[in-house]
């Protein structure tokens, strides 16, 4: 990687191809020290990919990158060991030493000094797999933060966050900034462009299409500039004769601060219900008792049930696997011929959920992890909803998934529901909750704080009820 005057990040007719896929078709990128820049599009866009060759991961096809100092990267996948401590990753290979021996003490206040000083609350000593993940989330941009960069690349880092946790994040970006640290934001939260960043770079299938100063534009703008036009309308709302279909009764659940006790609540078939409450308050806990992951006292009526998880990677695919395997995974008895599984049907399932979700993809038989990770999830919920399941939990189901494809599967689920299929949602992204569903229930330090019909539903009440407040 260059040198470079000026900038502090400049990236010039950057040109990489997959087999099959032109990622990034000449694409120049450039950041001023001391700004917040966006950089928007659809999945599949090429902006992991830019960013990853703007940090060095993978090397452009042609064209040149040159930078000012240290390139730091936050990637939208955790790139932490789970068995680990929190000051072990954030040091890790760069430990403080006493002799040969790796000084604990001194690692220790390194970590809390660097997280006081970012506004990063975090304990040292913890664990990273007991951690929720807003705390995962500090841990990764802390241990960024440690090598000092000039340049920080920032890879859908609010995906998995509460609003007032955003708020925070980006508090801590500002002041990055303002110490002069040039940060690149890659997101699809366009509310979040405009409201934390200076200038905004749109590309779409692998080139960059629009530039804008914030300042003097809007979601819609560049919204229309992600999509190439307007944005799908999602599906309407339609009455349905509500059914019973899930019930909890007294349902306790979990371990430690994110376990739940004795919750009761229904869901009907016909109508989507929404959890709202910041992440470790329980959702973990209900989604997996649901489920049938972990043991549970109470009572939990379930039909059949079509489930996207929390996390694609861990609990959703298997990457190396095509996209015919992955929309077969957990359905191979409905799929089964003989002692087999009917490989026509899975085929024809595949393709079915390519044109019903708009997955980009070379084939069929390509590998998921040739996929965006937008893709990838839109192939999750596809293989949700692909048997008419009477009952969805869908948990976090846009998480990384750029706002026409949001939109879309929020339209999946809502044909779903009107259907006279129930549905949980369960988000960390009001916004969502407030446009999917009918009720909303309010989840803090696992109990139901609150229950609201959607249509009358107080936005800062709920908010309030999500912190602990009193309502």
């Amino acid at each position: 990687m260059e040198t470079v005057n000026g900038a502090a990040l400049r990236m010039t007719a950057i040109r990489k191809t997959f087999p099959g896929v032109v990622a990034l078709d000449g694409v120049d990128l450039e950041l001023n020290p001391g700004e917040v820049h966006a950089l928007v599009g659809e999945n599949g866009a090429g902006k992991s990919t830019l960013a990853q060759i703007a940090f060095g991961t993978l090397r452009a096809d042609s064209g040149t990158v040159a930078a000012r100092g240290t390139v730091g990267l936050v990637h939208q996948h955790f790139q932490l060991v789970g068995r680990l401590r929190v000051w072990q990753n954030v040091l890790l290979g760069r430990e403080p030493r006493s002799g040969l021996r790796i000084d604990a003490a001194a690692a220790h206040r390194a970590v809390r000094d660097l997280a006081e000083r970012n506004g990063l609350e975090i304990d040292p000593d913890a664990f990273v797999d007991e951690l929720p993940v807003a705390a995962r989330q500090r841990v990764e941009l802390l241990r960024e933060l440690y090598r000092n960069p000039s340049v920080l690349l920032l890879d859908e880092p609010t995906a998995a966050l509460a609003p007032a946790e955003i708020d925070r994040f980006f508090a801590t970006v500002t002041t990055l900034a303002r110490e002069g640290t040039a940060v690149l934001v890659v997101t699809h939260k366009l509310a979040e462009v405009v409201a934390y960043t200076q200038r905004v770079s749109v590309l779409r299938r692998g080139k960059m299409v629009a530039r804008f100063e914030t300042a003097a534009t809007s979601v819609d703008e560049i919204a229309r500039a992600m999509v190439g036009g307007d944005l799908p309308a999602i599906a309407a709302r339609q009455s349905v004769e509500l059914q019973p279909c899930v019930k909890l009764t007294g349902v306790s659940a979990g371990e430690g601060a994110s376990a739940v006790s004795r919750v009761t609540f229904d869901v009907r078939g016909g109508e989507i219900v929404g959890i709202a409450g910041v992440e470790g308050n329980g959702q973990n806990a209900i989604a997996d008792a649901i489920a049938g992951m972990i043991p549970f006292h109470g009572s939990i009526e379930v039909p059949r049930t079509g489930i996207v998880p929390q996390d694609r990677h861990l609990e959703a695919l298997v990457l190396g696997w095509s996209i015919v395997d992955n929309a077969v995974l957990g359905r191979q008895h409905a799929l089964r011929r003989g002692a087999v599984v009917d490989r026509a049907r899975a085929r024809s399932d595949a393709a079915s959920i390519v044109s019903r979700f708009d997955l980009r993809a070379t084939s069929v038989d390509a590998p998921v992890r040739t996929l965006s990770g937008g893709n990838q999830q839109k192939l999750v919920v596809g293989r949700a909803l692909i048997d008419d399941p009477p009952f969805v939990l869908a948990y976090q189901p846009t998480r990384g998934i750029d706002v026409g494809a949001a939109t879309l599967v929020g339209s999946r689920l809502i044909e779903a529901r009107n259907a006279g299929a129930g549905v949980l949602l369960i988000s960390f992204d009001l916004d969502e909750i407030f446009a999917l569903a009918d009720r909303i229930l309010v989840l803090y330090r696992g109990a139901i704080v609150g229950e609201f019909s959607s249509a009358g539903a107080d936005r800062a009440r709920i908010g309030r009820l999500m912190a602990g407040a009193a309502a």
